[in-house]
Order: C-alpha cells, then structure tokens, then sequence
C-alpha cells in the first residue's frame, strides 16, 4: 500500500512517526506546503514547531510536490488543518486513482456548507470514487509522539481495506478499533472540542468540579438536540466512541481548545486569541463549528449552553 500525507503539522507529523516504527523497511511520503516545516523535516527530520527531541526516519520522504506520485497513491492521509480542507481538495482531486481510500484526520462542521467534512469531501469531488475513512483520536498529537497508551477510532466505508490500515497503524502503544457510525463519530467528535473551552472557562473562573460537570450534562443534553436539528438520531450510541475519551484528553488535558478559554479568560477578544495561535502555529477547529452550529440552532430556545459560549467569545 502506497501512502501520501497531506501536510506535516502536529498531527500529520505524529501519525508518520508512527507509520515509520511500524514499517521501518517501507517508504512513506508526505507533501508539507509550509516552506519551515518542509526545510526543517527535510534537513533535521525535526518539527520546527512541536515535539523536540522527536525525529522522522529516513524512510518517510518529504516532498515539496507531489504530482509525480499522487495518481499511483492507494492511501492519502488527510492531515489537513479542518477549515483548509475544502479548498485544498482542488489540487488532488482530479489526480487520484479510482477507489483510492482518503483518511481524514480532522473534525469539524464547515461554516460555509454547516456539513461533516465527509459530505464536504463528496460535494467537493462528485465525479472521483474513493473510499472515505476517518480515524478519531481520544489523545494529545504529544502523547501519539512520546508512545504513550491510546486509543482510536476508525470508521471506514470500504471494511476490506481496514486490515490494512490496522496494520499500518496500529502497535503496542495505540490500539485501534472499528466503529460503524460515521454519523457519530463525527457530529460528537467535533461538539466535544466546543466542551473544552467550556471547562477552561470555567476553571480559570473558580468554579469546582461538581459545576463544571453540571456544565458538561447540561451541554451533552443539548447535544442529542442538536443531532436532531441535523436530522440524525439522538439515539446514537456514542460511549465507545471518541466523545468520553476525548473529554479527558481534551477538556482536561493540555490542549488547544483549553488554551483558547484560558486565553479568553484573561480578557483578550477573539481576533487577539486567533492572532496568538496563528503566530504559535496552531489552529481553532472547533471555533469554526461553534459558529456553525450556532448558526442552525442559535436562535432556539433549548441550546442554553451553546448560546453562552457563542456569546462569551463575540
């Protein structure tokens, strides 16, 4: 199986570092648009940016182009920042080979179409047969780094190719397992991030275990609400999917969206906080679904908790 990942960022580096332990003896290819973190990886193997002390191996090749080897690509791993997605897939689309299997990496509702980037992906390339695939992390990019024990899951829509992908993937340190649900995966793993800046928030303004999970219930319930605004069920079971798993990784661990509320805390407005993390090198998925979401069920009265947040950060 020849593999491609578009772009090198947090995620993408982590998941390449991985393929290499898995496979030392095969080559793997990945294409980085950021001139800094293409000249750094090419020369040092290291990220400019994250994980220090942490390299690539030789047999992942970095390129600066890769049209000379897309069309013969059989997984193209999508480790695309969620907003730049839908206009990143004009450059691949018209050069995939048919059934080529697309994993994506990244979760959000886009603001333009209010959609899973699932059905942005089908709207952007109707005329190319690929078999999608996501793969949810419950985890920090770090701990997928330093060989921590994790955990993820795959939903893919071709089951043949997901042997393949296991054992690419998967090792000692990070087990995978197959979901059925892509409806699921996707609508949850993109509303738990908007929970983690409610648990900075919150934090940083004193408030105790017990209200913060009050906090959390409550936005869960709204949730199953919000599902049916979408017009999916609120009966999907989620609780071996990434939203319990991921609320400790990302409402309690150290990541970005936390960062964002401790940020918004100390008073700054949102264009300050977008300014800090573009020069961080870093990026606000979840903001983008926030504003989506609020955007179908902002004006109901149900959405309490979803209205707060959008308001707390305009």
């Amino acid at each position: 199986m020849k593999v491609l990942t578009l772009w090198l960022w947090a995620f993408g580096f982590a998941i390449n570092k991985v393929l290499w332990e898995n496979n030392p003896d095969k080559t793997f290819y990945a294409y980085e648009l950021n001139k800094e973190i293409f000249k750094k990886v090419t020369k040092s193997r290291e990220h400019p940016f994250f994980f220090k002390w942490h390299r690539l191996t030789r047999n992942i090749e970095v390129l600066e182009n890769y049209d000379d080897i897309i069309s013969e690509i059989d997984l193209l791993i999508i480790a695309i920042p969620a907003q730049f997605i839908a206009t990143s897939t004009p450059w691949f689309m018209d050069k995939l080979k048919p059934w080529v299997t697309i994993l994506n990496l990244a979760k959000w509702i886009d603001i333009q179409t209010n959609k899973p980037i699932s059905a942005v992906l089908k709207e952007r390339m109707p005329d190319v047969d690929y078999n999608y695939a996501i793969l949810s992390w419950w985890m920090i990019a770090s701990e997928l780094v330093e060989w921590k024990k994790i955990w993820a899951d795959l939903w893919i829509a071709d089951k043949k190719v997901w042997k393949e992908i296991k054992w690419l993937l998967e090792n000692f340190h990070l087990k995978i397992k197959l979901q059925d649900n892509i409806l699921n995966m996707e609508l949850y793993g993109s509303l738990k991030n908007i929970m983690a800046i409610m648990v900075w928030y919150f934090e940083w303004k004193w408030y105790k275990e017990s209200t913060i999970w009050y906090h959390l219930v409550n936005f869960y319930e709204e949730m199953k609400e919000v599902i049916l605004e979408y017009g999916w069920s609120s009966d999907l079971e989620f609780s071996y999917y990434s939203l319990w798993w991921d609320i400790i990784a990302t409402c309690f661990g150290n990541s970005r969206n936390r960062y964002f509320g401790k940020l918004l805390w100390e008073g700054k407005k949102i264009w300050e906080v977008l300014e800090i993390l573009k020069k961080e090198n870093k990026h606000a998925e979840w903001y983008e679904t926030l504003k989506a979401v609020y955007a179908k069920v902002g004006q109901k009265d149900w959405f309490e908790t979803i209205k707060f947040l959008y308001r707390l950060i305009k």
